[in-house]
C-alpha cells in the first residue's frame, strides 16, 4: 500500500477513536471528512489505468518462449505518457515462485516511450523468457507492473507451470572448442497435441542457445536427425497420418527452412546423406505451399521466439509478428 494511503488510514482510525470521546467528537468529524475525501480521490487516481494480461496457455516447456499479451487502457480524462525512469523502466513484471521467492530479472526491459490518449487502449506482446530468471521447473505467478511518475499499476496475477518435457534424442558436438548439446524434446501442452522442440545448450558455459518449436509430432518412433558438413541440422519428423515435416536448422538452433512431405504408395520420405556430406530428402512427395494443410508449426512466425531484442525493445505491438535473428543464449540452471 502506498505510504500516503497507509498514513491516511491510520489517521482515520485515530479520528474514529476520537468520536467516542464527547470532548473530541466535533474535531473528529472535522478531520474524518477530509480524510475520506482524500481516500476517494486516491482510489480514483488508481483507477486511471487498467492493465490486463493473458497467456496462450498455463503450462510451458522450460526455456521455451513465454509470451504474455498485455492490454493497457487509459481511463483518465487526459493523455498519459509512459517513459522509462532513471532506475526503472515503465514496464516490469513481478514474478514469484511457489515458495513466494522473487524471480530476479536477467535484463532490463528497454521499451520505447508510449503515449496513450484519453480513452485509448493498446495491446503489447512480451516474451519474458529472456528477461527473467525462470530457469527451474515449477509453478510461477506473474503480474505486469506499469509505472507512471512513481505510481504503480498492476495486472491481475496469472499462474503458469514450467515443465521439463521428454528428451527423445541427444548428441553433443564440439563447436568453437566448446561442447554443444543438441536435443529433441517432446512436450504435450494439452491432451490433444504433442510438439517437438529443438534445444541447443552448452552445459560448460551454463547457456541455452535455443529451445525452438519444430511443430507437432506423432507419438510413434524417433525422428531422423543428421548433421551436414557445415554443421547444420536436418530433422524429419512424423507429424500426421503419413505426413512428415522436414526442418533445416543452424548450429545455434535457428530454423532456416521447413517443408512438408507426404508418403506416396510404398514410398515414404527419408533423409539420406550424400557423398559430399550434404543431406537430401528422398522418397514421398513434397506438398505444394498453396495446397498444404495448415498445422501448428505453420504458425511459428506468429509465436514470439527467444530472439535478439529489436531496436524498438523486447516487446512488439500485437499482430506485428516477431523480430528475426538468431536467439541469444540464455543462462541455464538454478539462479535467484
Amino acid at each position: 500500500m502506498p505510504p500516503d494511503a497507509s498514513n491516511a488510514i491510520d489517521a482515520i482510525y485515530t479520528a474514529r477513536a476520537d468520536l467516542h470521546n464527547p470532548s473530541m467528537r466535533a474535531s473528529g468529524f472535522r478531520f474524518l471528512l477530509p480524510l475520506l475525501a482524500f481516500l476517494a480521490s486516491l482510489c480514483a487516481a488508481r483507477a486511471q489505468l487498467q492493465v490486463g494480461m493473458e497467456t496462450d496457455r498455463f503450462n510451458y516447456l522450460l526455456y521455451e518462449p513465454l509470451a504474455v499479451h498485455l492490454t493497457i487502457e487509459n481511463l483518465a480524462g487526459f493523455d498519459l505518457l509512459f517513459q522509462d525512469g532513471t532506475e526503472k523502466p515503465w514496464l516490469t513484471f513481478f514474478i514469484t515462485r511457489a515458495d513466494h521467492s522473487l524471480v530476479m530479472p536477467d535484463q532490463k526491459i528497454a521499451g520505447k516511450d508510449l503515449k496513450l490518449a484519453a480513452g485509448e487502449s493498446v495491446s503489447l506482446n512480451v516474451d519474458i523468457t529472456p528477461l527473467y530468471r525462470m530457469r527451474e521447473t515449477g509453478v510461477y505467478k506473474i503480474q505486469a507492473v506499469i509505472d507512471i511518475s512513481g505510481r504503480e499499476y498492476l495486472s491481475t496475477p496469472i499462474q503458469i507451470t514450467l515443465e521439463n518435457g521428454q528428451r527423445i534424442w541427444t548428441e553433443t558436438r564440439a563447436i568453437d572448442g566448446s561442447p554443444r548439446t543438441y536435443s529433441l524434446v517432446r512436450f504435450a501442452p494439452n491432451l490433444q497435441e504433442t510438439n517437438l522442440y529443438l534445444r541447443v545448450e552448452d552445459a560448460t558455459q551454463n547457456l541455452v542457445y535455443s529451445n525452438t518449436l519444430l511443430g507437432e509430432i506423432v507419438d510413434v518412433g524417433i525422428p531422423q536427425v543428421f548433421f551436414d558438413n557445415s554443421g547444420q541440422l536436418h530433422i524429419l519428423q512424423l507429424n500426421g497420418n503419413a505426413t512428415y515435416r522436414y526442418t533445416r536448422a543452424s548450429s545455434d538452433g535457428a530454423i532456416l527452412s521447413q517443408s512438408v512431405y507426404d508418403s506416396v504408395a510404398l514410398s515414404q520420405p527419408q533423409l539420406v546423406r550424400q557423398g559430399d556430406g550434404g543431406i537430401l530428402v528422398v522418397g514421398g512427395r513434397q506438398e505444394n505451399d498453396s495446397t498444404r494443410r495448415e498445422r501448428l508449426s505453420d504458425n511459428q512466425a506468429r509465436i514470439p521466439q527467444v530472439s535478439a531484442a529489436p531496436v524498438t525493445g523486447p516487446f512488439t505491438p500485437a499482430g506485428s509478428g516477431t523480430p528475426g535473428g538468431s536467439p541469444p543464449p540464455l543462462p541455464s540452471g538454478s539462479t535467484n
